[in-house]
């Protein structure tokens, strides 16, 4: 079983961003995460794309997978597994510019410490202004630093299906 260290994985992921990013602003998709991780003794490249104009479809993904299997085989000496799909409804939230687009939605939060005696919120997306999001928990808005955000995601309500 392969084992790497983080940094080794952290240099690696640096390296496929450069690989993927002119591929994708070829195709006027976003980037909405990439991954390089090892699960169950696989390791995985994962590329979530988003079309912020429309969807992403099964060609989409093919295609970018295509262009990029290459230079990412060159890349990573080890077997992987290179998945590129679309971020799903409950989308991480990554950039303050994610937070500003998805103004007004329901997202969790986990932080890097404690507030208020918790490292975990569900709220409203009230304001990401000044490096902090505003986020609307019950009936208090709590003013949280963006360097504090360990991970976000939409929380998609599938009762309204």
């Amino acid at each position: 079983m392969i084992k790497l260290d983080k940094r080794e994985m952290e240099e690696t992921l640096l390296k496929i961003e450069k690989i993927v990013t002119p591929a994708i602003e070829k195709r006027e998709v976003d980037l909405v995460d990439l991954e390089y991780v090892q699960e169950g003794g696989y390791l995985y490249v994962r590329i979530f794309i988003e079309n912020p104009n429309g969807d992403i479809t099964l060609e989409d993904c093919g295609s970018l997978s295509n262009e990029i299997d290459e230079a990412i085989d060159a890349l990573i000496p080890h077997k992987f597994f290179l998945e590129v799909s679309s971020p799903g409804v409950e989308r991480p939230l990554k950039k303050e510019a994610d937070f500003i687009r998805f103004n007004g939605e329901k997202i969790k939060v986990s932080l890097k410490h404690k507030l208020n005696d918790s490292k975990n919120f569900e709220g409203i997306i009230q304001d990401f202004k000044e490096n902090n999001l505003y986020l609307k928990v019950k009936n208090e808005t709590l003013e949280i630093p963006f360097k504090e955000i360990k991970k976000a995601n939409i929380v998609f309500d599938f009762s309204d299906i």
